[in-house]
């Protein structure tokens, strides 16, 4: 049974250790591709702010995913494992969070597509004339 007069700390043991930093390790080639994307589009600002503004929006996002899903994933199985929860608690809490995961990737993808087409003209081009 979990004590009131305990203080928990959030990493208290290397397993805990071991599986955040293979988290993060999980989430290194994502990181690399937005640090780059960050710098390309804020070096190329000025040619096209309207997209720049949201891909660099999506790629934040995406950005600041790789940190926030392993550091909650680990706290929450470190919750549920030292908080009494049954597996099928547990399992619905991470199914919960899975959920939220997806629905922030997909909005990082929708800022994205919005990058895409920001700025646009939506006339078709003119055609060239041959003569």
């Amino acid at each position: 049974m979990f004590s009131l007069n305990r203080k928990r700390t959030f990493i208290n043991n290397t397993d805990q250790i071991k599986l955040l930093l293979s988290m993060f390790a999980i989430q290194v080639p994502t990181l690399l591709v937005c640090f780059v994307a960050g710098i390309v589009i804020l070096g190329r600002w000025k040619q096209a702010s309207k997209g720049s503004m949201w891909a660099f929006l999506g790629f934040g996002l995406t950005a600041v995913l790789c940190f926030a899903v392993p550091v909650v994933q680990t706290a929450v199985q470190d919750w549920v494992t030292h908080g009494g929860r049954t597996a099928v608690e547990g399992a619905s809490v991470m199914a919960g969070i899975s959920i939220v995961w997806s629905v922030l990737r997909a909005v990082t993808y929708a800022l994205l597509l919005v990058a895409v087409f920001a700025g646009r003209s939506t006339s078709p081009p003119a055609e060239k004339v041959e003569g």
